[in-house]
């Protein structure tokens, strides 16, 4: 995602890399600027890996005005300064345009605001990441985490279907016990070669 200060693109001269969309806008649109502070990272190395490279944004609405403030990697001296009224719209806008979309970037991003994320935490989950599988792109796979202790897989099949059917089955198995679902798991941590607490019948281990 590349970002424009009076018609400059900022994110090369930052870090090198924007932001991917999912980073910023999703499941909720962290560029909206409120009367408190909010830092958000807006580049990352060009490797793709945000710590390895690094620029953030701290948000500040005041009054008509809307103030970024540049940390880290910074493309340039001083902050920036925008209408709040015009900052607004454009930040509406982006948010709004799911016309760059794939398929599996739609069925992401459906899953990523619709999944109950307070029934996952419950069972000590938290969503990493959501993508097609990169050796099956008939599966569309979620990836959770167990702390730093497991990583878990649910994967869903296309079937032919749109990234919205898609999206709505992979939500309502997630909002199932995670005992019964399908699904495989990696140990982070070396030390443990047991399955989660959590895991069912029908986990597996993870095959790479």
């Amino acid at each position: 995602m590349e970002v424009y200060v009076n018609g400059t693109e900022m994110t090369s001269a930052a870090a090198g890399l924007g932001m991917d969309p999912y980073d910023i806008l999703v499941p909720t649109n962290r560029l909206v600027a409120a009367s408190q502070p909010r830092t958000v990272p807006i580049a990352r190395c060009e490797c793709g890996v945000y710590g390895c490279g690094s620029t953030d944004v701290t948000i500040r609405r005041d009054g008509d005005l809307v103030h970024w403030d540049w940390s880290i990697e910074v493309p340039m001296n001083r902050g920036v300064s925008f209408s709040a009224a015009e900052y607004d719209v454009e930040v509406a806008r982006v948010a709004a345009d799911h016309s760059w979309e794939t398929a599996e970037r739609t069925a992401g991003r459906r899953v990523l605001t619709d999944m109950d994320r307070d029934r996952l935490r419950s069972h000590g989950l938290k969503p990493s990441w959501v993508a097609n599988d990169y050796r099956d792109h008939e599966l569309f796979r979620v990836a959770l985490q167990i702390d730093g202790d497991y990583q878990v897989f649910v994967d869903t099949l296309w079937r032919g279907r749109g990234p919205e059917e898609v999206a709505r089955e992979v939500c309502a198995t997630l909002a199932l016990p995670p005992s019964e679902w399908r699904a495989t798991w990696q140990a982070i941590d070396p030390t443990l070669t047991k399955p989660p607490k959590i895991a069912g019948p029908s986990w597996r281990p993870a095959r790479f």
